[in-house]
């Protein structure tokens, strides 16, 4: 049984997929942070470069967008035969822009349904082969109602609707398409219609027949969603509190997703780490029974390790290279049923992912499409290293000790609370008795190890520690 969830009352907009009363995914969509993906804009031509065969384009952007020539539906020559300089036209972004580059675009429009893709300049009918007969009766349907350019793409979804339901949506595709997009295809480069994550990417990422409810904390993101989407109307209901349903509020969720500690029930804890080039997750069994763990025991705690790690692996949409460091069995043949479990986990996730195998330091190796952004990316700060208290107390003695040959009279330093208890105990020799220096230490919550704050003749110094009237240590 699977529910979506959308809560649209904050700015931050929330999806939520349930399954069996749980949370399997979570969606965001938050201002400052949009995904251009599928989004239609219009462009004008800047740049045609013939060696690279391809254009760069103004969408208002604040990087050109580029265009390559096989983005072109009706290039028959080369790039700078088929764009000129100057021209407009409506291009749809097909990959975010990335660091210094611009996003990549394509000429090549589709405006996707629930069970059908409209393509204004598409040409021709394409249906999945998996609706078997009822492929080619709602394809000679479709070919019946395009005009000129024309073409689309029935998907496999439609083979729970009848055909009736598919031309219908086909229809209001090309009605979007003619009354709120293509008339803006001489404006000046703008964004002219957005595919809105939440709730558009999120509704038509499952197939309709295995949702059993859409619940929305709006009521016109309902009247929307019935006017878009009209097949989901039964399944469609207004909560005014969508977050009272869930199995744990969206703040909660949060938290939960950034930590990289996630304990298991059998006191097996999952550690998950990603980085720049992959996600590595290591399987710690240090809680297990407090002994070593034969051969079959490991291959019990990697099961049930595997299956909570594909549900992590969705929750918090991690995708590229992932290494998973399981416990370690001996017998091959164990590995072999422990990657077999693993493709049968990975089968839930409509996002294509692939099981690899184990490589020769026994690790597991798979990957996984990517789509968007992992939430953890988006809800936390980046890893910044920091030095440990112990090292900022050596740190501190060397930089007091370098003013051995400084011209001051005095030095004022404020410490942190903790980092003044462990000077105490790490160093048994007093700093002040090294340096020449009158040495006035304060304590100060506030910092975050330790500062300099003053440095010049001891009469200035002893002046601002009585301004500030605040109780120093000489002997440090």
């Amino acid at each position: 049984m699977r529910k979506i969830m959308i809560h649209t009352k904050s700015s931050e907009k929330t999806g939520l997929v349930l399954e069996n009363e749980q949370i399997s995914e979570y969606m965001m969509d938050r201002p400052g942070r949009e995904v251009l993906s599928g989004s239609i804009f219009v462009g004008k031509v800047e740049n045609v470069h013939r060696g690279m065969q391809a254009a760069f384009v103004d969408i208002g952007e604040e990087k050109n967008a580029f265009l390559k020539r096989d983005q072109i539906p009706w290039a028959k020559e080369k790039i700078e035969h088929t764009v000129q300089e100057g021209q407009t036209l409506l291009v749809q972004v097909i990959k975010e822009a990335n660091g210094e580059k611009g996003a990549q675009v394509t000429t090549d429009l589709t405006l996707p349904g629930l069970y059908c893709i409209y393509q204004p300049f598409g040409r021709k009918i394409s249906v999945s082969k998996k609706l078997g007969h009822l492929s080619e009766s709602v394809k000679a349907e479709l070919e019946g109602i395009v005009d000129g350019e024309e073409g689309g793409i029935v998907r496999t979804a439609a083979g729970n609707e009848k055909a009736e339901v598919v031309i219908e949506e086909f229809s209001l595709l090309r009605k979007l398409w003619k009354e709120q997009i293509y008339p803006f295809s001489k404006k000046k480069p703008q964004l002219v219609w957005k595919d809105l994550i939440i709730p558009d990417q999120l509704i038509r990422k499952f197939p309709i027949s295995s949702l059993t409810d859409i619940i929305v904390d709006e009521v016109d993101l309902a009247s929307y969603l019935k006017k878009r989407y009209p097949s989901v109307a039964d399944k469609l209901s207004w909560v005014k509190e969508v977050e009272s349903l869930l199995p744990s509020g969206i703040n909660e969720l949060q938290e939960t997703l950034i930590q990289p500690v996630v304990e298991l029930e059998n006191g097996v804890e999952l550690v998950i780490e990603p980085t720049e080039a992959m996600t590595v997750i290591d399987v710690n069994s240090h809680h297990y029974k407090g002994k070593s763990l034969s051969d079959s025991q490991a291959l019990e705690v990697n099961t049930q390790a595997a299956e909570a790690i594909s549900k992590q692996i969705r929750l918090r949409n991690l995708s590229g290279i992932i290494l998973i460091d399981f416990l370690n069995m001996k017998d091959s043949s164990l590995e072999r049923k422990l990657v077999d479990f693993m493709r049968k986990q990975t089968k839930e996730d409509l996002t294509k992912s692939n099981v690899i195998g184990m490589t020769r330091l026994g690790l597991m190796e798979m990957t996984r499409k990517r789509e968007a952004l992992s939430p953890v990316q988006v809800l936390s700060k980046p890893f910044k290293p920091a030095f440990d208290k112990e090292t900022m107390v050596y740190r501190m003695e060397r930089e007091l000790l370098a003013y051995s040959t400084h011209p001051a009279e005095a030095i004022l330093v404020a410490v942190n609370p903790h980092l003044y208890e462990m000077k105490k105990r790490l160093l048994s020799s007093l700093i002040s008795s090294k340096i020449p220096q009158e040495l006035f230490v304060r304590q100060d919550a506030d910092v975050s190890d330790y500062q300099i704050e003053l440095e010049g003749s001891e009469n200035m110094v002893l002046e601002v520690i009585h301004r500030r009237k605040v109780p120093v240590d000489n002997l440090f």
